[in-house]
C-alpha cells in the first residue's frame, strides 16, 4: 500500500485535477486556451486530455502483439514529483509501472494494458468474439519522496473485439438478431423473399444503370464484382448489427437440394427448402467458409457414399458463407489485379483460407449452386494465368516454412488432400502473431489506426524484398541440407574406414597357420622287413 503524505499547497495556490469524465453531468476539462491561462495565474494542473472515461478500445485480435493506450495530459506548476502509473483488470491482473516521471508542458503517456498472453488468452478472446467486453482501470498518481500526495486520477477502459459491429462505436453493447446476411451483387434491384427470413437479413448492390428504392440496396453502377462484394461488406458493417456468417452470393446463382435421396438423420422440414438446408449446415459445423457444391466444377452426379461434407481447397465463390471471424482476416477482397481477372481475388481468398484455417472449409453437398451464366460483363476480365496471384501472395506467409503450404503448384485445386480431415469449430477463427506478415497489401485492414495491436514496423517493405527474403532462407535452407549431408558422408566414410579395419582384422585372425614341415622316411624294401616278436612289445 502506498503511503500518504499531505502536500502543503501555498493559499495563493490549489491543485486542480481535471478528468475528461465523458459522464453525464460530469465537468468539462478546460480547452488550450483555459489551461494555458490557468497555468500562467501559477496554478497546479494536471488535466488528462484524452481518452474520456468508459473509453471503448477496438482490438484487432488477428496478429494480436500487445494492447498500448496513448494517454495525453497537461501539467503544469509542479514540482520535483514522482508519477505511479496502475493498471487493474477485470480478470485480477495487475501490472504497476514506476516509469511516469510528470513535467510541465504537454505530453502523451504510453500504457501498456496487461491484456492476457498466455492460459488465459483463448478464454479472453472467446469473450471478446461473443460481443462482450474487458474492463481495465488505469489509475495515475502523484508522488513526493515515495508518498501519494493524494493526486489521482482513473480512467476505466472497456477493449472489445474490431470483428463485432456496434450500433454505436463509442460503447461496447452489441445488436444481435439474426445469424445471417446475405450480400447479394445484382444488375437491378430484385426482391427475394427466400433470403430475408426470420433468421437471414439481405442487402443488395445494385451495379446496373438504375437506382434501387429500397433501404436494403446500394448503387454503386460499374463497379467491379470485388467492389461489389467489399462495399457490401463495408455496409453491413457500417450499419452496427453483428451476424455470424456474412453470406455472399450473385445474381446468376441458383440454389437446389441434391436429386437424389437424402442421407438418413435430416429433418424433412429443414429439407423443403435449399436455402435453409445451408443455413442449417452452417450453424451445425460453424465452418470458417462454407460452399455449396458447384455444378460446373463437379458434376451433377450422386454416389451412395458420397459424405454429407468435405472439406474443399479451392471453391469457386459463387455463393459463400464467411464466419464473421474468418472475415476479419480474409476480407476484403484484393482489387490488385481488377485490371487483368476478376477470378484472381477467389484464387487469394482461397489460398489464405486453406492455409490459415486448414480443416474448417466445407463443401456441403446436399444443397448444388449452378451458375446461369448471365452475360453480366465479365468477358474482359477472365484471365487465368493463376501464377499471376500466388507470386503476389507468397511474400504474405508468416514462417518461411509456410510456402510450401500455400498450394503454388495447384492454386486451383477443389479437393483437399486426403490427409485433411473436416472438423466443426471449437474455438475462434483468430490467426496469431507471427503466422502471417502484417505488412503485405492483402492484410492493409488489419493496420487500421487506433487498432495498434502488432508491433510490426512496416517502413520500408516491399513484396520483392520479402520474395528476396524467402529466396535467401531457401538458399540458406539449402546450403544447411547440402552441409549436413556433407557431414553425413564425411561420417560415414569414416564408419566404413573403421568398419575396413575391423573386417582386415578379423581377415588376420581368422587365415589358418602355415603347415608344419614334413620329413621323408625311407621305408626298406618289404623283404628286408623283420617281423616284430610279441615280447618286443
Amino acid at each position: 500500500m502506498m503511503r500518504r503524505k499531505q502536500l502543503q499547497v501555498p493559499a495563493a495556490a490549489w491543485l486542480a485535477i481535471w478528468w475528461v469524465l465523458g459522464l453525464q453531468g460530469a465537468q468539462a476539462a478546460p480547452n488550450a486556451e483555459e489551461v494555458e491561462t490557468m497555468c500562467a495565474q501559477g496554478e497546479t494542473l494536471l488535466v488528462v486530455l484524452w481518452p474520456t472515461n468508459g473509453h471503448v478500445v477496438e482490438l484487432e485480435l488477428h496478429g494480436l502483439e500487445l494492447v498500448r493506450i496513448e494517454v495525453d495530459i497537461t501539467i503544469c506548476n509542479f514540482e520535483s514529483l514522482d508519477g505511479s502509473l496502475a493498471v487493474y483488470g477485470t480478470g485480477g491482473e495487475t501490472k504497476l509501472q514506476d516509469i511516469w516521471r510528470p513535467k510541465n508542458g504537454r505530453q502523451n503517456i504510453s500504457i501498456e494494458i496487461p491484456f492476457p498472453q498466455s492460459s488465459g488468452l483463448d478464454d479472453s478472446i472467446v469473450m471478446l468474439q461473443a460481443g462482450r467486453a474487458i474492463e481495465y482501470t488505469i489509475e495515475l498518481s502523484l508522488m513526493d519522496g515515495g508518498y501519494e500526495i493524494g493526486a489521482t486520477a482513473s480512467l476505466a477502459l472497456a477493449l472489445v473485439s474490431a470483428h463485432v459491429p456496434r450500433i454505436n462505436p463509442s460503447a461496447p453493447g452489441v445488436l444481435h438478431e439474426k445469424p445471417f446476411i446475405y450480400l447479394l451483387s445484382t444488375k437491378q434491384e430484385v426482391s427475394r423473399a427466400d433470403l430475408e427470413t426470420e433468421a437471414s437479413d439481405m442487402l443488395q448492390l445494385i451495379w446496373g444503370p438504375s437506382p434501387p428504392t429500397s433501404h436494403t440496396a446500394i448503387w454503386a453502377m460499374g463497379c467491379t464484382w470485388n467492389e461489389a462484394r467489399n462495399k457490401l461488406l463495408e455496409q453491413v458493417r457500417a450499419r452496427g448489427k453483428h451476424y455470424i456468417y456474412y453470406i455472399f452470393t450473385d445474381d446468376d446463382a441458383s440454389l437446389t437440394l441434391r436429386p437424389s435421396s437424402v442421407p438418413a438423420g435430416h429433418q424433412t422440414s429443414v429439407l423443403d427448402h435449399p436455402w435453409r438446408e445451408f443455413e442449417r449446415l452452417l450453424l451445425l459445423w460453424q465452418p470458417a467458409a462454407g460452399y455449396a457444391r458447384y455444378t460446373i466444377q463437379q458434376p451433377q452426379e450422386t454416389k451412395k457414399d458420397e459424405p454429407e461434407i468435405e472439406c474443399v481447397r479451392f471453391a469457386d465463390p459463387l455463393l459463400v458463407a464467411y464466419h464473421f471471424e474468418a472475415a476479419s482476416f480474409l476480407l476484403p477482397y484484393t482489387t490488385a489485379f481488377d485490371k487483368e481477372s476478376w477470378w484472381y481475388s477467389a484464387v487469394v481468398a482461397n489460398a489464405l483460407q486453406s492455409l490459415h484455417f486448414r480443416n474448417h472449409i466445407f463443401q456441403f453437398n446436399t444443397v448444388y449452386v449452378h451458375d446461369n451464366q448471365k452475360s453480366i460483363g465479365y468477358s474482359a476480365f477472365r484471365q487465368m494465368n493463376w501464377e499471376r496471384p500466388m507470386r503476389w501472395l507468397v511474400s504474405s506467409v508468416g514462417p518461411p516454412g509456410q510456402v510450401h503450404e500455400i498450394g503454388l503448384e495447384n492454386p486451383i485445386q477443389v479437393k483437399c488432400h486426403a490427409a485433411v480431415t473436416t472438423l466443426a469449430r471449437s474455438k475462434p477463427y483468430v490467426v496469431a502473431a507471427g503466422q502471417f506478415d502484417v505488412c503485405h497489401p492483402v492484410f492493409a485492414h488489419l493496420r487500421l489506426p487506433g487498432r495498434g495491436t502488432s508491433t510490426r514496423n512496416c517502413t520500408g517493405w516491399t513484396i520483392e524484398g520479402k520474395l528476396f527474403d524467402l529466396l535467401l532462407h531457401n538458399v540458406h535452407k539449402h546450403h544447411l541440407r547440402e552441409s549436413h549431408l556433407e557431414n553425413n558422408i564425411t561420417e560415414l566414410h569414416k564408419k566404413l574406414s573403421h568398419l575396413s579395419g575391423l573386417l582386415q582384422s578379423l581377415e588376420e585372425r581368422l587365415v589358418p597357420p602355415p603347415p608344419m614341415p614334413t620329413v621323408s622316411v625311407p621305408l626298406a624294401p618289404p623283404e628286408s622287413r623283420q617281423p616284430i616278436l610279441a615280447d618286443e612289445l
